[in-house]
């Protein structure tokens, strides 16, 4: 059976933002990763046997999601880390996605955590489109992937044409100051028994005028018939900004189907 996927790309975005609250302003940043090719400048610290952990309920079935080590999980108890969580989400919304799981940089979510405004340039999250959440496809799954994987190489910069609508209804409802000035889908880079890995680039002005160049590497994939997906962002500084961020998502897909067998 042929699956289409129509609301998977418009969320491989996710801009800079700058939130204003009514006791007082901070500042966060979403963005997105990616270009290709190069070698790999950082070392990576993500492991399968390291990774971490937490169930959700998407539909009626429970996953073990996964997130990169180097990465905490964002908490809705934390009222710091629900303000980030309400941003992600609301963006998510604008686009018909639903947000599973989140976590941010430990260092970074530490500082913010301590209130230090300023930018969310490293973080990590699960998401879902919202006419997917209650599907269970049936057929072999390793052909699931793939038609998925299709999907995406099909895919284009028209795909990501509503975003710049999109982020601006999500900055009136968060009363934020977020502007996306270019988005560019570099498309499939990399597609492995695990899942398929697509990478876009996107130019985000803050409130200081200053545009940041954000990646975005996106895993697709099917796990006992249910459609899911995850970004990775980093500030992107290179085509190794890619190379890394492709292998720390593989990683991860590779950990997610041990997990969930």
């Amino acid at each position: 059976m042929r699956i289409s996927w129509e609301c998977w790309a418009k969320t491989l975005w996710l801009p800079c933002f700058r939130v204003t609250c009514m006791a007082h302003r901070t500042e966060g940043t979403i963005m997105l990763r990616k270009a290709l090719s190069a070698v790999i400048s950082v070392v990576l610290n993500i492991g399968v046997a390291n990774a971490a952990e937490v169930v959700r309920a998407v539909g009626t079935s429970q996953y073990n999601f996964v997130i990169p080590t180097g990465t905490c999980l964002m908490e809705d108890n934390n009222a710091r880390d629900k303000l980030f969580i309400n941003t992600v989400e609301t963006l998510l919304n604008g686009a018909a996605n639903k947000l599973i799981v989140l976590s941010v940089e430990c260092a970074r979510q530490r500082t913010w955590r301590n209130n230090v405004p300023g930018n969310i340039l490293d973080y990590f999250m699960y998401y879902i489109p919202n006419n997917l959440v209650d599907r269970v496809f049936d057929g072999d799954t390793t052909k699931l992937r793939k038609d998925l994987c299709l999907d995406m190489r099909k895919q284009g910069d028209a795909t990501l044409s509503g975003v710049k609508r999109i982020v601006a209804d999500a900055a009136k409802e968060l009363n934020a100051n977020i502007a996306v000035t270019s988005t560019k889908y570099i498309g499939v880079v990399d597609e492995d028994e695990h899942g398929c890995y697509a990478a876009l680039l996107i130019g985000v002005k803050g409130t200081d005028g200053k545009i940041i160049l954000m990646s975005s590497l996106v895993t697709s994939t099917v796990v006992r018939g249910k459609p899911l997906f995850s970004a990775l962002y980093h500030r992107y500084q290179g085509a190794q900004t890619t190379e890394r961020s492709l292998q720390e998502a593989k990683l991860t897909a590779a950990a997610f189907d041990t997990r969930n067998p």
